[in-house]
Protein backbone atom coordinates (compact mmCIF):
# COMPACT_ATOMS: atom_id res chain seq x y z
CA UNK A 1 0.00 0.00 0.00
CA UNK A 2 1.02 3.43 -0.34
CA UNK A 3 0.00 7.10 0.32
CA UNK A 4 -1.98 9.21 -1.84
CA UNK A 5 0.06 12.46 -2.82
CA UNK A 6 -2.76 14.60 -2.23
CA UNK A 7 -1.36 17.73 -2.95
CA UNK A 8 -1.87 16.97 -6.49
CA UNK A 9 -5.10 15.42 -6.66
CA UNK A 10 -7.42 17.05 -8.28
CA UNK A 11 -10.48 15.77 -5.56
CA UNK A 12 -8.23 17.75 -2.43
CA UNK A 13 -11.05 20.37 -2.04
CA UNK A 14 -14.19 17.33 -2.39
CA UNK A 15 -11.99 15.58 0.73
CA UNK A 16 -11.33 18.24 2.67
CA UNK A 17 -15.13 19.22 2.26
CA UNK A 18 -16.67 16.14 2.71
CA UNK A 19 -14.37 14.29 5.57
CA UNK A 20 -15.69 17.13 7.98
CA UNK A 21 -19.05 15.39 7.83
CA UNK A 22 -20.81 13.69 10.60
CA UNK A 23 -21.90 11.34 7.94
CA UNK A 24 -19.62 11.03 4.68
CA UNK A 25 -21.47 8.10 3.08
CA UNK A 26 -23.37 8.44 0.48
CA UNK A 27 -25.17 5.76 -1.75
CA UNK A 28 -27.28 4.67 -4.62
CA UNK A 29 -30.01 1.39 -5.18
CA UNK A 30 -29.72 -0.39 -8.54
CA UNK A 31 -30.47 -3.29 -10.10
CA UNK A 32 -28.03 -5.60 -12.22
CA UNK A 33 -29.07 -8.19 -14.54
CA UNK A 34 -27.75 -11.50 -13.38
CA UNK A 35 -29.22 -13.51 -16.23
CA UNK A 36 -25.48 -14.42 -17.77
CA UNK A 37 -24.41 -15.07 -14.43
CA UNK A 38 -26.77 -17.01 -12.79
CA UNK A 39 -27.03 -19.73 -15.80
CA UNK A 40 -22.85 -19.66 -15.91
CA UNK A 41 -23.42 -20.84 -12.28
CA UNK A 42 -25.94 -23.30 -12.66
CA UNK A 43 -24.22 -25.01 -15.46
CA UNK A 44 -20.90 -25.09 -13.19
CA UNK A 45 -22.63 -25.96 -10.67
CA UNK A 46 -21.02 -22.88 -8.96
CA UNK A 47 -23.07 -20.99 -5.66
CA UNK A 48 -24.64 -18.66 -7.40
CA UNK A 49 -23.83 -16.27 -3.68
CA UNK A 50 -20.29 -16.99 -4.10
CA UNK A 51 -19.80 -16.17 -8.11
CA UNK A 52 -21.77 -12.87 -7.78
CA UNK A 53 -19.34 -11.98 -4.26
CA UNK A 54 -16.79 -13.05 -6.70
CA UNK A 55 -17.43 -10.65 -9.56
CA UNK A 56 -18.41 -7.69 -7.27
CA UNK A 57 -14.93 -8.04 -5.49
CA UNK A 58 -13.20 -8.36 -9.20
CA UNK A 59 -14.78 -4.85 -9.73
CA UNK A 60 -13.74 -3.24 -6.72
CA UNK A 61 -10.13 -4.15 -7.15
CA UNK A 62 -10.24 -2.27 -10.82
CA UNK A 63 -11.30 0.72 -9.59
CA UNK A 64 -8.41 2.90 -7.91
CA UNK A 65 -10.81 4.97 -5.74
CA UNK A 66 -12.94 1.69 -4.48
CA UNK A 67 -9.23 1.31 -2.76
CA UNK A 68 -8.77 4.62 -0.91
CA UNK A 69 -9.24 4.28 2.72
CA UNK A 70 -8.74 7.07 5.37
CA UNK A 71 -5.61 6.39 8.06
CA UNK A 72 -4.83 9.05 10.41
CA UNK A 73 -6.10 11.53 7.57
CA UNK A 74 -3.80 10.06 5.30
CA UNK A 75 -5.28 8.55 2.00
CA UNK A 76 -3.70 4.87 1.41
CA UNK A 77 -4.06 3.40 -1.71
CA UNK A 78 -4.32 -0.44 -0.65
CA UNK A 79 -3.10 -3.00 -3.47
CA UNK A 80 -5.69 -5.69 -2.83
CA UNK A 81 -9.20 -5.28 -1.47
CA UNK A 82 -10.48 -8.41 0.09
CA UNK A 83 -14.02 -9.21 0.88
CA UNK A 84 -15.96 -9.26 4.08
CA UNK A 85 -19.27 -10.63 4.05
CA UNK A 86 -22.29 -11.44 6.58
CA UNK A 87 -22.84 -14.79 6.76
CA UNK A 88 -26.02 -16.44 7.86
CA UNK A 89 -27.31 -19.27 10.20
CA UNK A 90 -30.36 -21.12 10.20
CA UNK A 91 -30.95 -19.80 13.68
CA UNK A 92 -31.66 -16.38 12.01
CA UNK A 93 -28.57 -15.09 13.49
CA UNK A 94 -25.25 -14.01 11.19
CA UNK A 95 -21.56 -13.29 11.83
CA UNK A 96 -18.80 -11.56 10.53
CA UNK A 97 -16.60 -13.03 7.74
CA UNK A 98 -13.33 -12.34 6.20
CA UNK A 99 -12.41 -13.65 2.38
CA UNK A 100 -8.95 -13.06 0.84
CA UNK A 101 -9.28 -11.96 -2.68
CA UNK A 102 -8.28 -14.07 -6.00
CA UNK A 103 -8.68 -13.54 -9.17
CA UNK A 104 -9.21 -17.22 -10.18
CA UNK A 105 -12.61 -18.36 -9.08
CA UNK A 106 -12.18 -21.43 -7.39
CA UNK A 107 -9.73 -20.38 -5.03
CA UNK A 108 -11.79 -17.72 -3.56
CA UNK A 109 -14.58 -19.99 -3.41
CA UNK A 110 -12.72 -22.58 -1.58
CA UNK A 111 -12.07 -19.61 0.67
CA UNK A 112 -15.45 -18.68 1.18
CA UNK A 113 -16.82 -21.91 1.62
CA UNK A 114 -14.52 -22.22 4.87
CA UNK A 115 -15.55 -19.04 6.44
CA UNK A 116 -19.70 -19.84 5.85
CA UNK A 117 -18.52 -23.36 7.36
CA UNK A 118 -16.40 -21.43 10.28
CA UNK A 119 -19.48 -19.09 10.83
CA UNK A 120 -22.28 -21.68 10.52
CA UNK A 121 -20.55 -23.89 12.92
CA UNK A 122 -19.69 -20.82 15.26
CA UNK A 123 -22.28 -18.42 17.60
CA UNK A 124 -22.42 -14.36 18.03
CA UNK A 125 -20.72 -11.91 15.59
CA UNK A 126 -17.41 -13.79 15.70
CA UNK A 127 -15.13 -10.87 15.28
CA UNK A 128 -11.67 -11.54 15.30
CA UNK A 129 -8.13 -9.70 14.48
CA UNK A 130 -9.65 -9.40 10.64
CA UNK A 131 -12.19 -6.88 11.74
CA UNK A 132 -9.86 -4.30 11.86
CA UNK A 133 -8.76 -4.64 8.80
CA UNK A 134 -8.99 -1.68 6.14
CA UNK A 135 -8.55 -2.88 3.49
CA UNK A 136 -12.12 -4.98 2.64
CA UNK A 137 -15.51 -3.87 1.47
CA UNK A 138 -18.36 -5.24 3.80
CA UNK A 139 -20.56 -6.81 1.82
CA UNK A 140 -24.32 -8.21 3.21
CA UNK A 141 -27.19 -10.04 1.27
CA UNK A 142 -31.01 -9.95 1.60
CA UNK A 143 -32.00 -12.84 -0.17
CA UNK A 144 -35.65 -12.85 1.15
CA UNK A 145 -36.44 -9.36 -0.21
CA UNK A 146 -36.33 -6.82 -3.33
CA UNK A 147 -35.96 -3.44 -2.02
CA UNK A 148 -35.46 0.11 -3.30
CA UNK A 149 -33.96 1.83 -0.53
CA UNK A 150 -31.30 0.92 2.69
CA UNK A 151 -30.49 2.54 5.62
CA UNK A 152 -27.79 0.93 7.32
CA UNK A 153 -26.70 1.13 10.74
CA UNK A 154 -23.95 4.13 11.41
CA UNK A 155 -21.46 4.31 14.10
CA UNK A 156 -19.93 7.49 13.31
CA UNK A 157 -16.20 6.48 13.53
CA UNK A 158 -14.06 8.94 12.46
CA UNK A 159 -11.80 7.99 9.52
CA UNK A 160 -14.34 5.31 8.65
CA UNK A 161 -13.99 4.96 4.91
CA UNK A 162 -14.65 1.37 4.23
CA UNK A 163 -17.63 0.68 1.41
CA UNK A 164 -20.88 -0.97 2.02
CA UNK A 165 -22.44 -3.34 -0.50
CA UNK A 166 -25.76 -5.06 -0.15
CA UNK A 167 -27.35 -7.29 -2.42
CA UNK A 168 -31.02 -8.01 -2.51
CA UNK A 169 -33.30 -11.38 -4.00
CA UNK A 170 -32.99 -12.15 -7.40
CA UNK A 171 -36.55 -11.22 -9.01
CA UNK A 172 -37.68 -12.06 -13.02
CA UNK A 173 -39.25 -8.83 -15.39
CA UNK A 174 -39.80 -9.67 -18.74
CA UNK A 175 -37.12 -12.69 -19.44
CA UNK A 176 -34.36 -11.26 -17.88
CA UNK A 177 -32.98 -11.95 -13.94
CA UNK A 178 -32.36 -9.07 -11.99
CA UNK A 179 -30.93 -8.61 -8.60
CA UNK A 180 -31.10 -5.07 -6.35
CA UNK A 181 -28.02 -3.38 -5.53
CA UNK A 182 -27.14 -1.21 -2.86
CA UNK A 183 -23.61 0.75 -2.42
CA UNK A 184 -22.58 3.07 0.24
CA UNK A 185 -19.29 4.88 0.13
CA UNK A 186 -17.11 7.96 1.63
CA UNK A 187 -18.05 10.86 -0.56
CA UNK A 188 -14.50 12.51 -0.01
CA UNK A 189 -13.25 9.64 -1.41
CA UNK A 190 -15.53 9.00 -4.75
CA UNK A 191 -18.33 10.07 -6.45
CA UNK A 192 -21.07 8.99 -8.42
CA UNK A 193 -18.99 8.79 -11.04
CA UNK A 194 -17.06 5.93 -9.91
CA UNK A 195 -19.77 4.32 -8.67
CA UNK A 196 -21.11 3.97 -12.25
CA UNK A 197 -17.81 2.64 -13.43
CA UNK A 198 -17.99 -0.13 -10.81
CA UNK A 199 -21.16 -0.97 -11.55
CA UNK A 200 -20.45 -0.85 -15.71
CA UNK A 201 -17.21 -3.32 -14.85
CA UNK A 202 -19.51 -5.39 -12.41
CA UNK A 203 -22.12 -5.70 -14.89
CA UNK A 204 -19.69 -6.80 -17.69
CA UNK A 205 -18.42 -9.25 -15.67
CA UNK A 206 -21.38 -10.94 -14.38
CA UNK A 207 -22.07 -11.19 -18.22
CA UNK A 208 -18.70 -13.81 -18.08
CA UNK A 209 -16.85 -10.51 -19.92
CA UNK A 210 -13.24 -10.23 -19.36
Amino acid sequence: MKKLDQSNWNRKEHFDFFKQFKEPFFGLVTEIDCTQAYKISKENKYSFFSYYLHKSIQAVNLIEEFKYRIIDDEIIIHETIDASPTIGRTDGTFGFSYVPFSDAFNVFDASLKKEIDRVQSSNGLGMNENESKKNVVYYSSIPWNTFSSLTHATNFIPGDSIPRITFGKMFQRDDKSLMNIAIYVHHGLADGFHISKYLALYQKLMNGES
